[in-house]
């Protein structure tokens, strides 16, 4: 005979009030049965185990139309979605809140060191400051949609159409990109790939035995890089938000994805990148890249109209650029040229 439990002996279980469990079952998350006589609600094993998850979700901020889909929907797909949003939703906030703390910390900086009693108003150019930082992190867009490239991305590496031949030294950069960045006189126990894409570079890795996470801001993306790779760790992330703590990282890598910043973009991801690097830690990038503005009108004379337009619509690093970010926080950077479009930096 089973067990079955009164609201207030549920209640009392899971140290909540009898209204909370009262709204839940108004929301549609719980159905426990009724008393024929007097109404009482009755409790079994499963309506426990019920709300034992719907507390656990409350926890971790799913919202209730969320945990009713949860509930009616127990497959691996639906709860990877929903869980991913919840990652997203919390790392994004994780996010906010520090840049609104490193403003308020050289708010309070200033202020201590003031030599009058007299506050001025400089303080409002760096809250001013950090709101630009947080809105130019909240709306960097896909606008190549590689989620819908996801799929067929490794075909289109491979078949490499076009007469830039934008890929033509796809394997060779991967390649020199690992070997760069297991070159350390430390040994690096944890990697991270930004924009790890179907998790071609990452499986360089994976094949010594070497700790690697990947993250992308494509779901599509990461989920052909685990189909792939199921030891690949995979995270929702991006490179103007590192979803890790500060110093976690030995190595960073990149291919093929610092390109789809713009210049502001990419100074915050030089900032956000350095966050969650070691200090004795590396940066290696593979990319499209520019030794400086004359090296891009040079290439840029001798090709058509339309190989012109389809630069123009990703934003070509420039090294000279880069050089001149990287030093402001004590980083030299070298660079290798691989061809006329292709470059590989090493930051230390």
């Amino acid at each position: 005979m089973s067990t079955e439990y009164s609201i207030k002996k549920v209640a009392k279980l899971f140290n909540i009030s009898t209204n909370k469990i009262r709204f839940y079952e108004e929301k549609g998350l719980l159905s426990p049965k009724r008393n024929l006589e007097n109404e009482y609600r009755k409790f079994n094993s499963q309506d426990i185990i019920k709300l034992q998850a719907i507390l656990l979700y409350r926890s971790i901020g799913i919202p209730i139309d969320q945990i009713k889909e949860l509930i009616n929907n127990n497959n691996k797909m639906n709860f990877l979605n929903h869980f991913n949003n919840q990652w997203q939703v919390v790392n994004n906030e994780i996010q906010r809140l520090n840049v609104i703390r490193e403003s308020l910390e050289e708010v309070l900086d200033n202020i201590y060191e003031s030599k009058t009693n007299e506050i001025t108003t400089d303080f409002l150019e760096i809250v001013e400051k950090g709101n630009k930082i947080n809105n130019i992190k909240d709306n960097w867009k896909d606008k190549w949609d590689f989620n819908e490239w996801a799929r067929r991305y490794d075909v289109f590496i491979k078949e490499d159409k076009g007469n830039l031949n934008i890929y033509k030294n796809y394997e060779f950069i991967l390649e020199d990109v690992y070997n760069k960045a297991i070159n350390t006189e430390h040994i690096a126990k944890n990697i991270l790939e930004i924009g790890v894409g179907t998790g071609n570079l990452a499986s360089k890795f994976l094949n010594k035995d070497i700790n690697i996470i990947g993250i992308d801001q494509s779901r599509e993306m990461l989920a052909v890089a685990k189909e792939k790779f199921p030891r690949l760790k995979v995270r929702l992330g991006e490179f103007l938000k590192i979803p890790y703590s500060d110093k976690y990282f030995d190595v960073i890598v990149s291919t093929y994805a610092f390109h789809h910043l713009n210049n502001q973009e990419k100074c915050i991801a030089i900032v956000e990148m350095l966050r969650v690097l070691k200090d004795n830690g590396k940066i290696v990038i593979g990319d499209l890249m520019f030794r400086d503005g004359k090296e891009e009108q040079d290439v840029l004379k001798n090709l058509d109209s339309r190989e012109i337009e389809i630069i123009k619509d990703e934003y070509y690093s420039h090294i000279d650029f880069l050089e001149k970010e990287f030093i402001k926080y004590n980083r030299k950077l070298n660079y290798t040229k691989i061809d006329n479009l292709n470059y590989i930096i090493e930051v230390k």
